[in-house]
């Protein structure tokens, strides 16, 4: 069963401050997201930040491994 209501938009911002603040929160959630389904690509700033980057581990075995090549090459 679906029900459908008229709101104004003045009335719908009168309700949602009304929200208690956990539900404010997953409210504003929700509408994030469905924001982001709307937009295919997500803005490049946004993708840099959630993109997954190197441990410092990582970060050293690529140093040495350049080293390594840096040595071969002039040998």
């Amino acid at each position: 069963m679906q029900i459908q209501v008229d709101i104004g938009f003045e009335n719908l911002i009168k309700i949602v401050k009304q929200l208690p603040k956990d539900q404010l929160l997953r409210f504003k959630k929700e509408l994030e997201k469905e924001s982001a389904e709307d937009t295919p690509q997500k803005d490049l700033r946004s993708f840099l930040l959630d993109a997954p980057v190197f441990t410092d581990e990582q970060v050293a075995t690529i140093e040495q491994t350049r080293k390594e090549i840096d040595k071969w090459r002039t040998k």
